[in-house]
């Protein structure tokens, strides 16, 4: 029993560090869609000015004009919504942390007395099965090189 639970600690863990592998992936490729995109709509917001510009230019020589303006208000919404996703996805990003600082650790405890086995309420409710499983705790490496 005690070497199912091993193994399937040790494949639990895998799949843990995995999965952590690649969330931390797809957070680097999403920071970088984020940049991206926070890039693409200053390029809008420029090139739309330079139209503007080039419009009321050509005012005094053109056939024919109509009035054109940029409009910073929505540039600035689009912005000021890429900030805020900016902000939540840093908050996200602060509570992961590496699961390979953690590890298992033996409980060191004293043994079982044989007393405690003879009681009839124990031995009816078959209290002593999982005596032979060794009890682990969960330990950070750091703190136990901090020691």
């Amino acid at each position: 029993a005690e070497l199912r639970y091993a193994e399937v600690a040790e494949r639990l863990h895998r799949n843990l560090t995995l999965l952590w592998e690649k969330s931390t992936e797809l957070a680097r490729k999403l920071q970088r869609s984020h940049s991206q995109i926070l890039e693409q709509i200053t390029e809008m917001h420029h090139s739309e000015v330079d139209i503007v510009i080039k419009v009321r230019a050509c005012k005094g020589s053109c056939k024919q004009t109509f009035d054109l303006h940029t409009d910073h208000k929505v540039f600035k919404a689009m912005e000021d919504k890429m900030a805020k996703y900016d902000l939540s996805l840093a908050a996200k990003q602060n509570t992961i942390y590496r699961n390979q600082e953690l590890r298992l650790q033996p409980i060191v405890q004293p043994p079982i007395s044989l007393e405690y086995r003879k009681i009839p309420f124990v031995r009816s409710k078959l209290l002593t099965k999982f005596e032979d499983i060794e009890q682990n705790q969960v330990v950070m490496d750091k703190l136990l090189e901090d020691i």
